[in-house]
């Protein structure tokens, strides 16, 4: 079996490393040793809102149990608990940079397969038998999503085995990426529900976003606007990268 990013032979050899990944996912990781002890897990003390870790944060941009950005987010009236929560599993180091950059840009949609069993360990912690969340990708705009071929934040929530709700729809703009800081903050909303959903289906239930970075919070919060008027009972996330 190859390594899916660096395609050199996965040892037989097991490591505690392997050992911890094979309890949680319950089959061999599709990565070799080396790369996955590149992929940083997000541990400790971290933002109650963001899971931005402290332990990369200087403390004058902390505020109590939140960061600076959260902090100025739930300031505002307009956006104030509208997301009530977002996990992110993995500190956006260069490696994964590289790594959602050929999965999302180079078409290599087999790297998908790192992130199972993570995403299904982080889900639990989310969700219960009784209460399971409903799931909502990210949207692409129809010309990002001809001009990849896939929608990233779709295939990771397929990951996890539970039926995916596609309501949301996105007008095309910029490249995120391309965005500055301030600019993706300012930019008017891009997203809107779907014609002819079924809005009771959410009323009074949680609601689950699945998006690969979380950058500034801007997009999911604009998203959280658009899911409101619903009546959710909370609106959640679960992203990949916390960047």
């Amino acid at each position: 079996m190859l390594c899916l990013v660096c395609n050199q032979t996965i040892s037989n050899t097991t490591t505690w490393n392997m050992l911890f990944s094979l309890s949680r996912s319950q089959h061999k990781s599709p990565l070799c040793t080396e790369c996955m002890q590149q992929l940083e897990e997000i541990s400790g003390e971290q933002c109650r809102l963001c899971s931005r870790p402290f332990s990369k944060l200087a403390a004058k941009y902390r505020k109590g149990d939140l960061c600076n950005d959260c902090f100025i987010w739930e300031e505002q009236p307009e956006w104030s608990g509208l997301l009530e929560r977002n996990l992110s599993i993995f500190h956006y180091n260069e490696f994964l940079k590289e790594v959602l950059a050929r999965f999302k840009f180079r078409g290599d949609h087999e790297l998908v397969n790192i992130f199972a069993s993570y995403m299904r360990q982080k889900f639990k912690q989310i969700s219960d038998r009784k209460n399971t969340p409903i799931i909502i990708p990210v949207p692409l705009s129809p010309e990002r999503l001809y001009e990849r071929g896939f929608n990233q934040a779709y295939s990771l929530a397929s990951l996890l085995h539970f039926p995916i709700d596609d309501i949301l729809e996105r007008v095309h703009t910029e490249k995120q990426s391309k965005k500055k800081r301030t600019e993706r903050v300012l930019a008017d909303s891009p997203f809107s529900l779907r014609h002819n959903i079924q809005r009771d289906r959410y009323a009074n239930k949680q609601l689950l976003l699945i998006d690969d970075i979380y950058t500034t919070g801007t997009t999911l919060r604009q998203i959280s606007k658009v899911l409101k008027p619903l009546s959710p009972k909370s609106i959640c996330a679960l992203t990949l990268a916390r960047g």
